[in-house]
């Protein structure tokens, strides 16, 4: 898949959560300085879903392992994940979120 994909209205969405796009899925996050992250739901360690994990202003951590992420670049911040978290582009079109995933 190529292209822009709806994820809904931003307006009551939550600040964390997970959205399928094409069998993809994806976990969504608002950051503290309103911009929208999405990246991939999986922790890189043991695929634990992030969604579930706690959101720490860009940075996620992992609620299995505490290993924590950041949400503008992947990379690894804590162990013991060692891989970085694959991160997807965002934008608002209006009153609706949108992700690219290439």
């Amino acid at each position: 898949m190529s292209g822009w994909t709806s994820l809904g209205p931003v307006a009551g969405r939550a600040e964390l959560g997970a959205v399928f796009v094409d069998g993809v899925e994806i976990a969504v996050a608002l950051l503290d300085d309103g911009v929208w992250a999405a990246f991939d739901n999986d922790c890189t360690h043991e695929e634990c879903p992030l969604a579930d994990g706690e959101l720490e202003g860009d940075r996620i951590v992992c609620y299995c392992h505490s290993s924590a992420f950041n949400l503008r670049t992947g990379e690894v911040l804590e162990g013991p994940a060692e891989e970085a978290l694959r991160i997807y582009e965002t934008r608002v079109q209006g009153d609706e979120l949108e992700v690219r995933i290439d």
